[in-house]
């Protein structure tokens, strides 16, 4: 009978940890490279014939990339670039890494050419004119604008922006924007996997 009762209690407290949304926040260590100097050159390529894509100054810090030689690769502004290693220090950052909301939800899919749609987003954005990754999502789940990954069966779908929403989707629901009716039909309705970023 005991044995009964835990394994019951195991399997609710399964359900509801699958239902609730998850959070998860990670860190991580992360090299960065700091300026001795004002005024620093950051090339496009690891030599004095790179050209220079931008400067930094005493005590500035960037995530270093890569090295090779006696330049150091870092991330400029999203971006590559090189500096000469007899300008910088190592310095490491622990980073904490935005917290990320996981969600278990029912998808659907839906094209911006069906019977009663605008092709126009709850963003605005003109999705007919301009292909975007869009989601429908309900706003009280998923805030508008914020960005998100679906999985299905533990694979990644894609990231998409939460940029429209739609009667129907309430609650944990999605509807996955698709450019063609033939898609959409053959996506049907999924239990698909959300990570809010």
């Amino acid at each position: 009978m005991l044995k009964k009762i835990g394994t019951v209690l195991l399997l609710t407290v399964m359900t509801l940890a699958m239902l609730l949304p998850q959070q998860q926040v990670e860190a991580s260590s992360k090299v960065y490279v700091q300026s001795q100097v004002n005024g620093l050159n950051v090339r496009s390529a690891g030599t004095l014939s790179g050209k220079v894509i931008g400067k930094i100054n005493k005590g500035q810090q960037l995530q270093r990339t890569g090295s090779k030689g006696a330049w150091i690769r870092v991330n400029y502004k999203g971006k590559s670039g090189w500096i000469a290693t007899k300008y910088l220090r190592t310095v490491k950052k622990t980073v904490a890494k935005a917290s990320v909301k996981t969600y278990t939800m029912n998808a659907s899919a839906y094209t911006p050419y069906c019977k009663g749609c605008s092709g126009v987003t709850a963003l605005g954005w003109n999705v007919r004119a301009q292909k975007r990754n869009v989601v429908a999502v309900d706003p009280r789940v998923i805030p508008l604008g914020k960005k998100v990954q679906v999985y299905v069966g533990g694979k990644l779908m894609g990231t998409y922006t939460a940029a429209d929403t739609g009667g129907a989707i309430k609650g944990n629901k999605i509807d996955i924007l698709m450019y063609s009716q033939s898609a959409a039909l053959n996506f049907g309705r999924k239990t698909v996997t959300v990570k809010v970023l």
